[in-house]
């Protein structure tokens, strides 16, 4: 009972967190009484994208059939939903022998999770720039899989998922590949 409870309290305590401020108001925020806060230059690099902001993204519009047409035969049709808290765009391998993967692959946009706030599924968290972008990258041995997360703004993130296949390193590789074809270009930049 107490395992229970020290393996749920975490998710539930997640759970509050992911759900506080769920509004966002556009422009861009400075401490109150400053002279102004400078803006942000229009070739500004993606490396640092603190003014950016994942309200306006649609998951699907940045995962799409095309996108991830070259990892399987076929896939089921986007299934696009809000899963704790975040937007969500799954796409569900088509399996029609048993010799292939039962991939999930699937793009989560998380507006009030940092960067910072990956958590360790079980093989460690590591930076990894993609595009020049801040990114983290974290996989799991069970379930077996591997999600690289793309920062976006000082509040937000992007993560990059790939489930259901026979290696984590297979896995790693295919999330690593969509958030650098894929998804990152078409992050909003600072």
């Amino acid at each position: 009972m107490k395992l229970l409870a020290r393996a749920i309290l975490p998710l539930a305590a997640g759970a509050v967190l992911l759900a506080g401020c769920t509004t966002t108001q556009p422009g861009t925020a400075s401490p109150a009484g400053s002279e102004s806060a400078a803006p942000s230059s229009v070739g500004s690099s993606s490396a640092n994208p603190g003014g950016a902001s994942t309200a306006d993204l649609q998951p699907c519009t940045l995962l799409t059939p095309a996108d991830i047409s070259g990892y399987a035969s076929s896939f089921e049709p986007p299934n696009e939903r809000k899963l704790g808290g975040a937007r969500v765009c799954s796409y569900q391998h088509k399996v029609t022998d048993a010799s292939e993967e039962g991939m999930l692959l699937s793009v989560a946009i998380r507006d009030t999770a940092p960067l910072d706030s990956v958590n360790d599924t079980g093989n460690g968290v590591k930076d990894m720039p993609v595009n020049g972008r801040a990114a983290k990258e974290a996989s799991s041995d069970a379930p077996l899989g591997c999600t690289v997360a793309l920062g976006v703004g000082d509040k937000g993130r992007v993560d990059v998922n790939a489930t259901g296949l026979k290696t984590v390193a297979k896995a790693c590789q295919i999330a690593e590949d969509m958030a650098t074809k894929a998804v990152e270009p078409k992050l909003p930049k600072a």
